[in-house]
């Protein structure tokens, strides 16, 4: 009687590893493409290529993409990313499908919509004056994924101009 029960136990003991092991797991990957214009048969187009050397001008295509290696959804996810220094965010560019977006002006210590994004200056007078944000004080970009099922994939992309 007790070698049964101590089998029980032990298989038991053995099995809590694996349902424990059954949780999310996102994996990110990111990509940054140049972004040029060719004329091919008379058209102007623009195309997208590798980055290597940026200059003042280029414009720059982030891609994120993202997938879920685990065995559970995951979750309210998120992807955190700084924008490139010497860079500036280009307005409206974000995109992620079933993402909510938001972006920082403070290096990513708070996340907002843009409608929502203000900070304060000194007036001179001792007083402060708020002002709203503009893309250009955008410091980080924020992608919040509701659900990303086992196996489930996407990406989120941005663009930037280098100074």
């Amino acid at each position: 009687m007790k070698m049964k029960l101590l089998s029980v136990l032990v298989i038991g003991i053995l099995m809590l590893p694996l349902t424990a092991l059954a949780q999310p797991d996102v994996k990110i990957s990111i990509k940054a493409k140049k972004e040029m214009t060719v004329v091919k048969n008379g058209k102007t187009l623009k195309k997208l290529v590798v980055a290597n050397n940026f200059i003042p001008g280029d414009i720059i295509v982030y891609t994120i993409n993202y997938n879920n290696a685990g065995t559970e959804t995951a979750t309210n996810a998120v992807i955190d990313d700084p924008i490139p220094e010497g860079t500036k965010y280009l307005p409206g560019s974000a995109t992620g499908e079933g993402s909510d977006i938001t972006f920082s002006i403070d290096k990513g210590k708070s996340y907002l919509k843009p409608s929502y994004l203000f900070y304060e200056v000194s007036a001179g007078n001792g007083k402060t004056e708020k002002k709203m944000a503009t893309p250009d004080e955008y410091t980080n970009i924020r992608w919040t994924i509701s659900s990303i099922p086992p196996g489930g994939k996407g990406e989120a992309t941005f663009r930037v101009k280098v100074n």
